[in-house]
């Protein structure tokens, strides 16, 4: 095992979950077995992943050294490893699943970012809940006058309250709706919003946690699945089935990875949950692509091996 450290600027900063990011840090794991090369992206996700980069570094390097089990990797670490030996057991060729265009910022600017997309989309994410509530409900009218027929999945991560969260879905066309992931910080009060406007609902903070344990639940239309938060891809297999057996749709959705993690995305997004479109567009802001061009067609710089600095 060799682990290669990187620092990815981005071309304007992240801001979630109190968190704001200019650059994108990370750890490659490469692998090699049997005449295979696999490559793992090791990038917690600042304010949503349980672990720290430095913690992961460690756990890796005390795993390569014998002194740790694998069952205790932390999740984005365990989810690298497993991606590396993935990609050992031979290539695949890689499908391009579509994508949805996820819009950030301002209502302003996700109206502008809506506005260039060069062909005319059938469905898009929307990042609320960091606005005046009057605002976002004035963006989807906005996005509506100009694609009526346009479906919207909503991510507040539970940045309203039960109120506001009521009053989004009552001031919006339904239909609209594709769903809206976790609108309240608690998880209840999500589920009575959704009781009493039959508001379509999507899990995604709560599948977070770790203990997180897949159960039915009254108005839950989809789980939003983060595999680097996750960690085992056995144990990600294994919330696919259980969701998928009570009808509920999954939809993997990426934490800002490099292009390396992204492609292992878009692979088990081919292979686990064919008919979901998942949520992979988070590559634009990344200003570089590493070890080799990524196949969605952005050009970017690219960083190869002997540019990276093994530890």
């Amino acid at each position: 095992m060799k682990l290669y450290p990187y620092a990815l600027p981005l071309a304007t900063p992240l801001r979630f979950a109190g968190q704001s990011l200019d650059q994108r840090h990370g750890l490659l794991i490469k692998l090699e077995r049997d005449g295979h090369t696999g490559w793992g992206d090791c990038a917690p996700l600042p304010g949503f992943s349980h672990e720290s980069l430095a913690q992961c570094q460690s756990a890796l390097q005390a795993l390569a050294a014998g002194q740790i089990d694998e069952a205790t990797l932390p999740p984005a670490a365990r989810f690298a490893l497993d991606c590396a030996r993935w990609q050992c057991e031979g290539p695949r060729r890689l499908n391009l699943p579509a994508t949805i265009p996820l819009l950030v910022g301002t209502p302003e600017q996700q109206l502008a970012q809506f506005d260039a997309l060069t062909t005319p989309p059938g469905e898009v994410k929307l990042k609320l809940a960091r606005a005046p509530l009057e605002q976002e409900i004035a963006l989807v009218y906005a996005l509506l006058e100009r694609q009526p027929k346009l479906l919207l999945r909503i991510d507040a991560n539970r940045g309203w309250s039960a109120e506001q969260a009521s009053h989004f879905a009552a001031s919006v066309p339904p239909a609209a709706l594709r769903y809206v992931e976790e609108p309240c910080a608690n998880l209840n009060a999500s589920l009575r919003v959704a009781a009493q406007h039959r508001l379509p609902l999507a899990l995604d903070e709560t599948t977070q946690v770790a203990d997180y344990q897949y159960e039915s639940l009254p108005g839950v239309r989809a789980l939003v699945l983060k595999p680097t938060l996750i960690g085992s891809l056995a144990r990600l297999q294994q919330l696919v089935q259980q969701a998928r057996l009570d009808g509920v749709e999954v939809v993997l959705s990426s934490s800002f990875e490099s292009n390396i993690g992204l492609t292992h995305l878009a692979h088990l997004a081919a292979e686990l949950t064919p008919d979901s479109v998942p949520g992979l567009d988070t590559l634009a802001p990344l200003g570089a692509d590493l070890l080799e061009a990524n196949p969605w067609g952005l050009a970017k710089p690219v960083i190869t091996e002997s540019e990276l600095t093994p530890l």
